[in-house]
């Protein structure tokens, strides 16, 4: 369950994957946006705070492609290795259709979230930072551990972070 609640962010940030690069920095940027609490942003502040945040945390395809083969292994029944090479050698989607996935978490689940845009780009960042950590000896329960970065958004909105041993997160579509 904690793997499924947490899937829906990576796969943000993995959808960032196709402009390739990382970011290194941790520190939020200082944007007019970066005090604006989550549940207060429109559409506008949204595509505004994902432009500042996509150098950030973009992965580079040998790093995506490293985490779906740790995530398909066990699924697919294939080595992570095989899986992750075999990703690497696809061909990357047409860049050209423009498609720009939001950073953010969607409207409904961002109702009622007090925490800030630079709170939650803290958050971003360090889990981005945990996924390019990863290798095919990784441990799936690596995946399970919330970042410490991620305790102010845990705690002001924990429909968006399930931390370990608490239900509330767990159970969230």
């Amino acid at each position: 369950m904690k793997r499924t609640t947490h899937l829906g962010a990576f796969l943000t940030v993995l959808s960032l994957v196709a402009c390739g690069g990382e970011g290194g920095d941790t520190a939020p940027t200082d944007t007019p946006m970066s005090s604006k609490q989550l549940k207060d942003l429109t559409a506008d502040d949204v595509q505004s705070t994902c432009d500042s945040l996509q150098g950030r945390v973009k992965l580079s395809k040998e790093d995506a492609c490293e985490y779906l083969g740790l995530l398909a292994s066990p699924a697919l029944e294939k080595p992570c290795g095989t899986l992750r090479d075999e990703c690497v050698a696809a061909e990357d989607p047409a860049e050209e259709e423009g498609v720009d996935p939001d950073c953010m978490p969607p409207t409904d689940q961002r109702a009622g979230c007090t925490a800030t845009v630079a709170e939650y780009e803290v958050c971003l960042i360090a889990q981005t930072q945990l996924v390019r950590a990863l290798t095919c000896d990784s441990s799936l329960t690596s995946l399970e551990a919330v970042p410490s970065e991620c305790d102010a958004v845990a705690r002001k909105c924990p429909q968006l972070v399930a931390t370990e041993g608490e239900g509330q997160g767990a159970e969230s579509p």
